[in-house]
């Protein structure tokens, strides 16, 4: 069974279940940033509607470090600085799919689907939403044991 055929089934059971978050979604792909073949409904926060790329545009392996901050409203964030190839790759990607989500797809789970508003040029990226302190801490751990060499 191909890749594509298992996120296409796992959807479509998640769907027949009524769950609207990914968090119980368990895919056969690997860790990272990836585009979408089809999005088509997608408000932002039903990720079953997600139909994922096969490949990530960019690996976590392309994460050159990772850490945890807090916005201006005192909310938690993890705060991402990719290597030279993540760098080009997350400029390539956000200047040619501009209006598209990128899925943050981190240990078996979207953990966010932001809509790409603008070229992101720098290599470095925010991951913020309606985390705790103690989800961010785990998604930077989590990171830090696989960037690490």
């Amino acid at each position: 069974m191909s890749k594509k055929t298992l996120i296409k089934i796992i959807c479509i059971l998640v769907t027949s279940l009524g769950t609207a978050q990914s968090q119980s979604i368990i895919l056969d792909s690997v860790s990272g940033f990836y585009l979408t073949q089809k999005h088509e409904g997608f408000t932002g926060e039903n990720y079953e509607t997600l139909l994922l790329q096969e490949e990530p545009a960019i690996s976590v392996t392309e994460i050159n470090a990772v850490s945890q901050s807090f916005d201006s409203f005192g909310k938690p964030v993890v705060l991402l600085e990719f290597n030279a190839i993540g760098t080009k790759k997350l400029e390539k990607i956000t200047t040619e799919n501009k209006g598209e989500p990128l899925v943050i797809y981190f240990g078996k789970k979207i953990v966010l689907a932001p809509f790409i508003m603008s070229p992101i040029t720098e290599g470095k990226m925010i991951i913020n939403g309606n985390f705790t302190i103690q989800e961010t801490d785990g998604m930077v751990n989590w990171l830090k044991s696989r960037i690490e060499k």
